[in-house]
């Protein structure tokens, strides 16, 4: 059943059956989370069952890593370690974007909203060490600030949060979304490593980013603007799919649990992201 947040000017609305989403987000009554049309998928994906995944609508927590896993298999502390691969022979977008999340936490005034996941090697995904991710969501006229904790259950894990929003091209009625992203620099595949580079890279991005300028603005003409705003080392930006574009918080790096940009976590010592959207 879905939970909705409510404030005089925005309604936020979540879905803890479908990976603890944020499906539905109305600011001054224009609903600017995106996703990716149906027959837009079937082109993308084919008519291969386990390609699709839910991954192409609302806003949603990645954990214990982002981006992708190389074959499916990391090596941690001397030890190698594997997952659960997709059709592709890898990983993507850790193991708790599909997940069922349990309510912990919901306030009377429907402003806030605590969920928690569980995720190890006998669950869904087959992550290897014992833990749980923890999402909370509070909403008033000016922001909707998430919060999202990696636990480890028992000794030492590696980890990298992050969030996946889609964002609304064009909102009913209106104009295309402008879009201020400013990075200083770009993440850049090289011998086996993500190296940093002074070059952008050419557009449309798919790429990571690092040493943003300012916060990314996005507004719609005669409509809501948003700025993000967060704690997060890496921001990747998607915007090769016309109906809509991905600007995404993350702790680390795409391939990043043996480059890096992981966080060993620990228990009592849980990896954390702030995620703020900020209503201009």
């Amino acid at each position: 059943m879905a939970i909705t947040l409510l404030s005089e000017r925005v309604t936020a609305v979540i879905e803890p059956a479908a990976g603890g989403r944020l499906l539905s987000l109305l600011v001054d009554g224009h609903d600017v989370m995106g996703s990716v049309p149906d027959d837009t998928l079937a082109e993308l994906l084919g008519d291969v069952p386990e390609a699709h995944h839910d991954w192409y609508r609302g806003s949603f927590p990645l954990a214990p890593w982002a981006g992708t896993l190389p074959g499916g298999a990391f090596e941690f502390e001397g030890t190698r370690y594997e997952v659960e691969r997709d059709t592709g022979g890898g990983a993507s977008h850790g193991v708790v974007a599909e997940c069922e999340w349990t309510i912990i936490d919901k306030s009377a005034s429907e402003t806030a909203l605590t969920l928690s996941t569980p995720f190890g090697p006998r669950l869904p995904g087959l992550w290897p060490f014992e833990g749980r991710a923890v999402q909370s969501l509070t909403l008033d006229d000016t922001a909707l600030r998430m919060r999202l904790e990696v636990h480890s259950c028992h000794g030492r894990m590696p980890a990298i949060a992050g969030y996946h929003p889609w964002f609304r091209r064009k909102l009913a009625d209106l104009g295309q979304a402008s879009v201020s992203f400013v990075p200083a620099k770009r993440l850049v595949a090289h011998a086996g490593a993500l190296i940093v580079s002074e070059d952008l890279g050419e557009r449309p991005w798919d790429d990571l980013f690092v040493g943003l300028v300012e916060s990314p603005r996005i507004s719609w003409p005669g409509g809501p603007t948003l700025i993000l705003e967060s704690d997060a080392a890496v921001w990747v930006y998607y915007e090769r799919m016309p109906a809509g574009f991905c600007i995404e918080p993350w702790t680390g790096a795409n391939d990043g649990l043996e480059t890096g940009w992981a966080t060993v976590v620990t228990p009592g010592n849980p990896l954390v992201l702030n995620f703020t959207i900020r209503f201009g």
